[in-house]
């Protein structure tokens, strides 16, 4: 089975970063469902269907494996502990390398 990754990944990855920048507390923290949170507030304003949004989803949990996260979808899905913001930027740049074209053309070939 392929690895899709929407056409639309880059311009909501892209927007999902700007928006957890200024979601972050003083600290510079952010919960970790606040990056779903605001990847899905993006897809909306860009009007992306929501079966694109859980294939985005898909590639940050992948990009987050291999910065070596071992429980990604749950670390997306916590509301109790914060991380840093730069945690989530860092994953949020795995899953633009991911989605770029060249790497999406370099994995069609395999």
């Amino acid at each position: 089975m392929a690895n899709v990754i929407p056409s639309s990944a880059l311009p909501v990855l892209t927007k999902t970063m700007d928006a957890l920048r200024f979601r972050a507390n003083a600290q510079g923290e952010v919960f970790g469902g606040e990056i779903v949170d605001a990847m899905q507030e993006a897809a909306a304003s860009l009007k992306v269907d929501r079966l694109e949004v859980l294939l985005i989803r898909n590639v940050l949990v992948r990009a987050m494996e291999s910065l070596g996260e071992y429980y990604p979808t749950e670390v997306l899905h916590n509301f109790d502990s914060r991380m840093r913001v730069s945690d989530a930027i860092k994953y949020l740049q795995e899953a633009l390398a991911f989605a770029s074209p060249e790497n999406a053309a370099k994995e069609a070939a395999v």
